[in-house]
């Protein structure tokens, strides 16, 4: 028997194991059933199941590297409310996480799925767009929901990247000049059929 600490107690009988253990208010798990004899150990069997939930929980709400959170849809939702799972989508999107869109189907909702069940995460894909791209997707019902995952994405870092470049250069996010730019100063003489002069050069007009 291995006692609360860790340290081996040795080979006792089993009413002597279960009373050391219920003097301290702990249970007695057998941990190696396969050994000779058989391993038993003191634990408090209610916190350590309880901290195996909190660490499942903690990793589907992206914590401990799960890096998911899950928002829940109906198909009667509303538009407010839409628009507010939404912006909360799109914070956790912007925190690095992937989000998980389950849309719960109840009784005759099921047969939806193929019309306003997809047509609503149609809709998500489309509001989350701009910072995320769809991971994967439901094909069909799994269990009772369809769903939609959202991982984020580069897309717009990359184009806000691309414009700061363009400007640093004188060029609008198209790559188009932008007016009073100094290419566009140098450039806009030769475009009216005469060559600028030099900047550094004074231009004497000839004489009449």
């Amino acid at each position: 028997m291995i006692d609360d600490s860790g340290e081996n107690v040795g080979v006792v009988s089993l009413s002597e194991a279960l009373s050391l253990t219920w003097e301290k208010g702990l249970d007695l798990v057998e941990v190696g059933p396969n050994e000779n004899p058989p391993v038993c150990k003191m634990i408090d069997f209610g916190k350590l199941k309880y901290r195996e939930r909190k660490k499942r929980a903690s990793a589907k709400q992206g914590g401990g590297g799960g890096e998911l959170k899950e928002i829940g849809l109906s198909l009667k939702i509303g538009d407010h409310d839409f628009d507010v799972k939404i912006a909360r989508a799109k914070k956790f999107i912007q925190r690095g996480f992937k989000v998980k869109f389950n849309l719960l189907l109840r009784g005759r909702e099921k047969a939806f799925q193929d019309t306003l069940g997809q047509q609503l995460l149609d809709r998500v894909t489309e509001m989350m767009f701009d910072v995320g791209a769809v991971d994967s997707r439901s094909r069909g019902l799994v269990g009772n929901r369809l769903f939609v995952i959202i991982s984020p994405s580069k897309r717009k870092a990359t184009k806000e990247g691309a414009k700061k470049d363009a400007e640093g250069k004188g060029q609008n996010a198209q790559g188009n000049r932008q007016a009073g730019s100094p290419d566009q100063e140098r450039e806009a003489p030769a475009a009216a059929g005469r060559l600028a002069p030099p900047a550094a050069e004074e231009v004497i007009p000839p004489e009449a």
